[in-house]
């Protein structure tokens, strides 16, 4: 088979290699779509700390079961899935109180451990979640991110009703603004351009301002008389981070959903002072994949929107040069493997 290699930063080959089997309590998929994201860029460029080289990247996957291991039914065979690509221990402490998305020795594949970008992957049985019916594979391939922002809005207890502001509006702050709609909720979102606002506002933004628009030490107002119940920080760059801060009511929430490159600045007087709750959010569970399946079953999420290009598993570079490309204007690259498509 085919697979993808990520040797070191900016070497990325693609290779022939045996099929992997499916060991106990395993099954092989056969990949169809798998996408790029900015953190698979991060690795490339070797701006990512937690990348173990050489590996095969791709987290964000569907495919088709081929095969399944000792202790898994066989009758699975055939059925349409994507793959929650987190692994963890199970036994730290908090993995035994359910929250194993941010378990002491968590890994990811294709970051820690072998990912998607290949033709089959052997992966734990319950790492899978079955496509509902409407929901095809290129939809699946896009479950992991929708789960990101399912898991991001959980973590800020916002309802039918609330304003909302989200910093940044990649695929991944579009998701949160998505999953926020699907609340009952309004957004503004606050992006780095002015085209790349409009886009938001194409996605149901209420309204959207790119930096350049706003004064010195100005922030977004929400809509109406009203504050926003939470801020969405999904760049994690130090200005980015600053502005979430700056712009949440006192006593707001400041979900940070942004990977930072590295320590950042914090202005600690306006959390004491506001009294605001800043919460991270890693990854999600697997509650939050089924949610996002939801979505995209009910067309909340409509993979359309978000996905710009299509590359195939031998032109896998192409695919991470379209996504570092600001002339390209990707959103979401997706690898066509073509497994059970």
């Amino acid at each position: 088979m085919k697979r993808a290699v990520l040797e070191a930063p900016g070497r990325l080959v693609v290779v022939t290699d045996e099929r992997p089997t499916a060991g106990p309590g395993q099954v092989v998929v056969e990949v169809a779509s798998c996408g790029i994201c900015g953190s698979d860029l991060h690795a490339f460029n070797g701006e990512h700390p937690l990348v173990i080289y050489p590996v095969t990247p791709g987290h964000e996957f569907s495919g088709t079961i081929a095969e399944t291991g000792e202790g898994v039914d066989p009758g699975l065979a055939g059925r349409q899935v994507c793959v929650e690509p987190s692994l963890f221990c199970g036994g730290c402490l908090q993995c035994l109180s359910g929250r194993y998305n941010i378990c002491s020795s968590l890994r990811v594949m294709g970051f820690q451990a072998p990912g998607a970008m290949c033709e089959f992957i052997s992966v734990p049985r319950d790492r899978l979640h079955f496509l509902p019916p409407g929901v095809g594979l290129v939809d699946g391939a896009l479950a992991e991110p929708a789960a990101v922002g399912v898991h991001a809005v959980s973590r800020s207890g916002i309802g039918s009703g609330d304003n909302v502001l989200i910093v940044g509006a990649g695929v991944i702050g579009l998701m949160v603004l998505k999953v926020a709609q699907a609340l009952g909720c309004e957004a503004v979102v606050v992006e780095s351009t002015p085209e790349r606002a409009l886009r938001a506002v194409d996605f149901g933004a209420v309204r959207a301002v790119s930096f350049d628009q706003l004064g010195q030490g100005e922030v977004p107002s929400a809509p109406g008389d009203g504050s926003f119940a939470a801020v969405f920080e999904c760049v994690g760059r130090p200005e980015t981070i600053d502005l979430a801060l700056r712009a949440a009511p006192r006593g707001g929430t400041v979900i940070v959903v942004g990977v930072p490159p590295g320590p950042v600045p914090v202005p600690v007087p306006l959390i004491q002072d506001g009294e605001l709750e800043v919460r991270g959010t890693l990854m999600y569970r697997g509650e939050d994949f089924e949610r996002a399946l939801e979505l995209l079953e009910s067309g909340a999420i409509k993979p359309d929107g978000f996905v710009t290009h299509h590359v195939s598993l031998d032109e896998v570079e192409t695919g991470y040069r379209l996504m570092s490309d600001p002339g390209a204007k990707a959103l979401k690259v997706l690898v066509d493997i073509g497994g059970g498509a």
